[in-house]
């Protein structure tokens, strides 16, 4: 069987670079070399979990009074694993699976193979 190697986006605090995890057969794999994401994406991947991240700590129930701004937050987030995958910003690793999670509803809601 082929190792399976997954990227996961989400605004969560195991994540290792803003957000950014990446397991091999769903043991972590790497931290991630910051110097070879190009440093305007970085920049923005940095803004967008700084303003998720405050949400991490919050319970399914009040999130729900936040929806509006986690459903915005969530579409840059796509948008971001869209520009990891077609961009191939780490295709030295040979990622077979990009999930992004979405911290608002607390499950995985885009995924590109």
């Amino acid at each position: 069987m082929e190792n399976e190697i997954k990227l996961t986006l989400a605004a969560e605090p195991f994540a290792k670079c803003y957000g950014i995890l990446i397991l091999e057969n769903g043991d972590y794999m790497i931290e991630i070399d910051q110097s070879k994401i190009p440093s305007d994406f970085l920049n923005r991947l940095k803004t967008w979990y700084k303003e998720y991240y405050p949400y991490t700590g919050i319970g399914l129930k009040e999130l729900e009074s936040h929806i509006a701004h986690t459903e915005k937050l969530d579409k840059i987030g796509i948008e971001l694993l869209n520009e990891i995958y077609n961009d191939k910003i780490f295709s030295y690793l040979d990622i077979n699976r990009f999930v992004y999670y979405s911290r608002g509803t607390d499950q995985p809601i885009f995924e590109l193979n």
